[in-house]
């Protein structure tokens, strides 16, 4: 893949209420705000026609470690945000790979666009340049190619600029995960569409996973389960297809609802601050939706959609035997 995976968007109808419960109840922030209209961004296009009307939306951004968190709620006029939060209400939209030249991110555009893929918005904002690709369909979620340019200081900040962190706890995003109707299907794809291939793929099921848990119910001699989980680290972020096959499990409730699409973002810390975090979070009505165990890894899914509009969940990124399959579109 060329670029970095550096960003993580969540589409809101309501930044300020977002940004509060990032802020207040997860330490996440100050967040950084900016209006896009006329007068702060130019050239923007948006499905190939130039916008001559009024328009505004705001980003609020905040590096948390090594990732960009962005939180866009649009106000007026012409942007792809209006339909996804038509169809789907908030939740997770995209994410964005940086190239820092302009020239080679303007070839890796054509070279997409020769495969097939559409530029669905682009503009810049001082420095910075965006290219929203029309993957939803190809890659369970939208791709952004940005330079990262620099941008002018940011006449609003939430909190306060140096506000003291609320929360101990610092998120350390390590994944991505998309879930998906056919995992085979994808992988060709993220190898087509960014060279994303070599894929570890394992099966999930009863024989792997210990301590299953849906709900808070165990499921341990129950019915059969089975999901598929393919994950390839691209640079320093791992990509995570899941396919859920059979038996009871958080995924199927999301395909059914969403269709393939952006599912979770991981943060991996250890077991005691899982615990920890898991305690914290009980008095927000945070639950864990789905837990378990395959080899020294485990995985715990919050249900922070009322507070972040996304899943997060928690893994202490433990070590796993090798994968029964290696898939390699391009071999």
């Amino acid at each position: 893949m060329k670029g970095e995976i550096k960003q993580i968007c969540i589409l809101v109808d309501d930044v300020q209420k977002a940004m509060e419960h990032y802020w207040k109840e997860f330490g996440i922030g100050p967040w950084d705000i900016r209006h896009f209209t006329p007068d702060t961004s130019r050239d923007l296009f948006v499905n190939g026609e130039p916008v001559k009307e009024g328009f505004d939306f705001i980003c609020a951004v905040t590096w948390e470690g090594d990732i960009e968190y962005e939180l866009i709620q649009p106000v007026k006029g012409p942007n792809i945000y209006w339909d996804f939060l038509e169809k789907y209400g908030s939740g997770l939209h995209h994410f964005k790979i940086v190239i820092p030249d302009d020239d080679e991110l303007k070839e890796y555009v054509k070279e997409l666009e020769a495969k097939g893929l559409r530029v669905m918005q682009t503009a810049w904002i001082d420095n910075d340049v965006h290219y929203y690709l029309d993957t939803i369909d190809k890659l369970g979620v939208v791709v952004e190619l940005g330079n990262g340019g620099k941008i002018g200081a940011a006449p609003e900040v939430y909190p306060a600029k140096d506000a003291a962190r609320p929360v101990s706890h610092k998120q350390n995003i390590k994944q991505i995960a998309m879930v998906v109707d056919d995992v085979e299907n994808y992988m060709k794809n993220y190898a087509y569409y960014l060279g994303i291939d070599g894929w570890d793929v394992r099966h999930f099921t009863q024989d792997r996973v210990t301590s299953l848990k849906v709900g808070g119910e165990e499921r341990k001699g129950k019915e059969e389960f089975d999901f598929i989980c393919a994950v390839k680290w691209a640079g320093d972020m791992e990509i995570e297809l899941i396919q859920p096959v059979k038996g009871p499990n958080i995924y199927w409730d999301f395909l059914e609802k969403h269709g393939p699409g952006f599912h979770h973002i991981k943060d991996v810390c250890s077991d005691e601050e899982i615990k920890s975090e898991c305690d914290r979070l009980a008095p927000y009505g945070v639950e864990v939706m789905q837990t378990g165990w395959i080899d020294g890894d485990s995985h715990y899914y919050m249900s922070t959609q009322k507070q972040l509009h996304m899943i997060i969940e928690f893994g202490n990124g433990g070590a796993i035997a090798p994968a029964e399959e290696v898939f390699y579109a391009n071999k």
